[in-house]
């Protein structure tokens, strides 16, 4: 949840790109900050939903058959932000690798660097028990909620952990990435989906759900993998950007037809079996913890928004300087949207229920207002030297 780094002035945040003036991508990762500007646009969604609307019932937990709101805006509100998850992930990784080449153009060592991660690492930890939790306290009103960990804390430890794996060579971390993936699958198959609670360590470390006072959405180890993908691909990105750029249109082609052919054959790969035959329980894998072909469909279309967002760099340079201003704070964002739709929901609507329609002109009230704060906030970071402490947030 980071801006990407111009090659005259680096960013120290993770995410922080010092992309190479090529023809196509220009002094800035372009294509890269508009996905990260439209995941914030549909993550906003998702709790806009959250904050504004009933509880809908839907299951996305492991442990449960994967269910689903079956009216048509409900669902495709909340299935696009499915994109958050494994976008943050993802680009944070490469985000690291880049940010680790831009520091090596002004004079940092490696335990520069790794101090640098480390130190963000445990700042967004600290904002998910400080910050985040605090906000979602507004919604559900239980004071269990401050004990429960999140994207943030969720991003802050993968980058702690994956800060190791950058001294790696790329075939140890491909290797090291695909063992999360595959072990947080076993062991979650090992389990018996008739007890919900496996305790703490298993929980964060693997299952999701809830244990003692705390939920656990995110556990460490599957997440921990995409991170490691996301450093391959940084280092695959400043080899050449373009070829790069070219191969994720296949990479999300191949990907999301691996997911359709696992959702065909239904398996291990899926967790748990679809709970009817209609198109929506086709998509309704289950993402708590992500199962293989959640994965495979979630990831494909990161790729193929990458590659399309690449050819329309042109295009999102005139017109879309708004999700490029998303994209370029998006941790300042995400705190900044759960209050300002926290609030929005105590004080426009009654006991957070109203209707679909007015919830969507709400969100698009929230990213009114968020735009010039992100542009600003996106200012204010680059204008301070890259020791700056400012440059962390």
């Amino acid at each position: 949840m980071s801006d990407t780094a111009t090659t005259s002035s680096p960013d120290t945040s993770p995410g922080a790109a010092s992309a190479p003036a090529t023809k196509k991508s220009g002094p800035r990762a372009i294509s890269l900050d508009a996905l990260k500007g439209l995941i914030m646009v549909v993550m906003a969604l998702d709790h806009v939903r959250s904050f504004f609307m009933k509880y809908d019932g839907v299951k996305e937990i492991w442990y449960q058959p994967a269910t689903y709101n079956p009216d048509f805006w409900s669902f495709t509100a909340r299935y696009v932000s499915h994109l958050a998850a494994p976008g943050f992930f993802f680009l944070m990784g490469m985000g690291m690798v880049l940010f680790s080449k831009s520091r090596e153009k002004i004079g940092w060592d490696q335990n520069q660097v790794f101090k640098s991660f480390l130190t963000r690492g445990m700042i967004l930890i600290a904002l998910q028990f400080i910050a985040e939790d605090s906000a979602w306290l507004i919604r559900s009103h239980r004071i269990t909620h401050l004990l429960s960990t999140g994207v943030l804390s969720s991003l802050g430890g993968a980058m702690i952990v994956t800060a190791f794996m950058l001294r790696f060579k790329p075939m140890v971390v491909a290797a090291i990435s695909v063992a999360c993936l595959l072990a947080s699958f076993a062991v979650v198959h090992s389990l018996n989906m008739e007890k919900a609670d496996y305790g703490f360590l298993m929980t964060l470390v693997f299952a999701a759900g809830k244990t003692g006072l705390t939920k656990v959405n995110y556990p460490l180890v599957p997440w921990i993998g995409i991170t490691g993908l996301g450093l391959l691909y940084g280092w695959y990105w400043l080899k050449d950007p373009l070829r790069a750029y070219k191969n994720t249109l296949w990479g999300g082609l191949i990907l999301v037809a691996l997911f359709c052919l696992m959702r065909a054959i239904d398996g291990p790969w899926n967790f748990r079996p679809q709970v009817d035959g209609s198109g929506f329980s086709f998509l309704q894998a289950t993402k708590c913890p992500p199962s293989l072909s959640w994965l495979s469909l979630q990831m494909g279309i990161n790729f193929l928004l990458i590659w399309l967002f690449w050819k329309g760099e042109n295009v999102i340079e005139r017109d879309g300087k708004v999700l490029l201003d998303y994209g370029r704070s998006p941790l300042f964002f995400y705190v900044m949207h759960l209050y300002l739709y926290a609030v929005m929901s105590l004080f426009v609507f009654n006991k957070h229920v109203t209707a679909a329609s007015l919830a969507a002109f709400w969100w698009l009230v929230g990213l009114a207002i968020l735009w010039p704060l992100c542009r600003w906030c996106g200012g204010f970071k680059r204008s301070k030297h890259p020791d700056s402490f400012w440059r962390f947030l």
